[in-house]
This record gives C-alpha cells, sequence and structure tokens, in this order.
C-alpha cells in the first residue's frame, strides 16, 4: 500500500480518454515511491480516490487552487474542512501523526511493540514469549528494588498526591543475542522540574579511553561490570 504526498497540477477528462478515471477531473499525484500518477478526487460511485484516503490533502490543494466551487470538485466536506487555516493545519498533522504512531518499528531486525497490548500480540504472532518475558523481569526487578508501596486496590490516597502514569518502553539491544529489553517509563511531565538532580550523565567512549590510558600507564587492573537495573532516586519526597 503506497502512500500519497502532495497534488502537483490538475485537468478536466472526458469519457473515453485514456487519463479518466471514472471522474470528470484528474489530479497529477506524486506518491511515496516517487512515481507520478493522475488520479481522480473521488470517482462516480463516492467509494474510491483521493478524497476518501486522505481527504485533508485534497481540501488543501483545493483551497490554495481555489476549486472549492469548481465542478468536480464539489466533494461532500470539503468546504467544512477549508474553512479555517488552524483547523486545516490541526487535521494535517494529526493525519501525520496517525500515521506516525501506526507505522511498523523496527530496531535490528526486530519489530519493537509501542506498548504492552502490542508486545502481547507481537508475542502471539511470532509464537514466543520474549518481549513478555522482558516485561516481567523489569517488573520483577521493580518489586526487587521495592520502588513503590502497594497500598491495594481501591486506596485513595487523598489529594496531597499527584497523579502519574507510567508506561511500558521497549527496546533491542546492538548485542549480538539481540536481547530484547522493557522499562517501566513513568511521564515525569505532570510534575513540577526538579531543582537538584534534572541529568542522568552516561559515560562517553572518550571517558573510557581515557580511564584505560591511566590505567595502563600506572600498572593498575581495569574492572567492568554492567548494572541490570538501578533506582538511584527510588524514594522520593514528593507525593505521587
Amino acid at each position: 500500500m503506497w502512500t500519497f504526498k502532495k497534488i502537483l497540477s490538475h485537468k478536466k477528462v472526458k469519457k473515453g480518454d485514456k487519463d479518466c478515471r471514472g471522474a470528470g477531473t484528474n489530479c497529477l499525484v506524486v506518491w511515496s515511491t516517487g512515481e507520478q500518477t493522475w488520479e481522480p478526487p473521488c470517482d462516480r460511485s463516492g467509494k474510491l480516490g483521493l478524497w476518501i484516503d486522505d481527504p485533508v490533502t485534497v481540501a488543501v490543494y483545493a483551497r490554495d487552487n481555489g476549486l472549492l466551487d469548481e465542478p468536480g470538485w464539489k466533494l461532500p466536506g470539503l468546504k467544512k474542512i477549508a474553512k479555517t487555516q488552524k483547523k486545516l493545519i490541526r487535521m494535517a498533522n494529526k493525519a501525520k501523526l496517525h500515521s506516525f504512531r501506526s507505522k511498523p518499528i523496527c530496531m535490528h531486525g526486530f519489530q519493537v511493540p509501542r506498548n504492552h497490548a502490542e508486545a502481547l500480540e507481537l508475542d502471539r504472532v511470532n509464537g514466543n514469549t520474549t518481549w513478555t518475558d522482558a516485561e516481567t523481569t523489569e517488573l520483577g526487578q521493580i518489586d526487587e528494588h521495592k520502588s513503590f508501596i502497594d497500598k491495594g486496590v481501591g486506596y485513595n490516597p487523598g489529594s496531597d498526591y499527584k497523579r502519574i502514569l507510567v508506561h511500558m518502553a521497549h527496546a533491542v539491544n546492538l548485542k549480538h543475542d539481540g536481547g530484547h529489553k522493557a522499562r517501566l517509563v513513568a511521564g515525569g511531565h505532570p510534575t513540577e522540574t526538579p531543582v537538584n538532580s534534572v541529568h542522568s550523565s552516561v559515560v562517553s567512549l572518550r571517558g573510557v579511553r581515557l580511564l584505560a590510558f591511566v590505567g595502563e600507564l600506572n600498572n593498575l587492573k581495569i574492572w567492568s561490570t554492567d548494572v541490570g537495573n538501578a533506582y538511584l532516586e527510588t524514594y522520593t519526597n514528593e507525593k505521587v
């Protein structure tokens, strides 16, 4: 399934013309593959055409070229969509965001789920429990660190506490085994920005080289370790 990027031009066609596609008007369309073809805004049945696939793009082109009242462009809802600039831009951004959110995400040859429900679906399709195991491991480590205090179902913390939603973030590491990772991520945007410790540092390749150089220069043994999971500030003063 290919999607079109934009409409370049338009022309009127008659029945019997080689470019006639079931309508009196055709649009020159640039597809995502780079190919250009003539397509109708909407055929006589009202079930096929560019208007059905992407009404926002058709409305933008019709408005910019003064075609809203022209024969062949009097499509149901066309004027309503093209009525205001802000609404048109908002709908276009919404359409792009929907396309971005719905397309598959792949890392190192593996499809990565966007959420817990998609992780379960991918496990079902692949016939394994890879993503489920990754989520179980993450939740087990959180329990081991005692990151949360379980007050039980139905507990009301009161108005002093702020509600913060969490979700699962998934990824595939670059190692040879293609390990699947899951992390429980909290939405920090609902809270106020803390005054202290708002940055989590990451070691750089230059830092590793400097440490190795200093160790070699002073005849020191160099040790390395891998921290599977850590919550360095799991106990908070904020009531969340």
